[in-house]
């Protein structure tokens, strides 16, 4: 499987279905991508598909010089738990990165 991209989304997807993915949202005149949607299917948890894909996201805002805004949950905690790896992108939680469930 590999990472594809379409405007707002990553994804995983293999034989036609859709297993993860991630969906972001432009803000502050396009400065700012806020992640606010992670899922992977259960069948792939526990492999850091999620890690990957919000690193996809990550790595388009380095690449167009942006900022990341984790306005989900999972990115929220993946942003705390690794802030070096993060620290270039970050920018505080989104108002509804607590809201969803892990």
């Amino acid at each position: 499987m590999a990472i594809i991209q379409k405007p707002g989304w990553f994804y995983y997807e293999k034989d036609g279905e859709r297993l993860g993915e991630v969906s972001y949202l432009k803000a502050a005149h396009n400065q700012v991508l806020v992640l606010n949607h992670t899922y992977v299917d259960p069948s792939l948890r526990g492999q850091n598909i999620a890690r990957q894909l919000v690193d996809a996201v990550c790595d388009l805002a380095r690449s167009q010089g942006q900022k990341v805004q984790p306005d989900c949950r999972y990115a929220a905690v993946l942003f705390k738990r690794y802030q070096e790896d993060y620290a270039d992108v970050a920018l505080e939680d989104g108002p509804k990165a607590n809201s969803c469930s892990i």
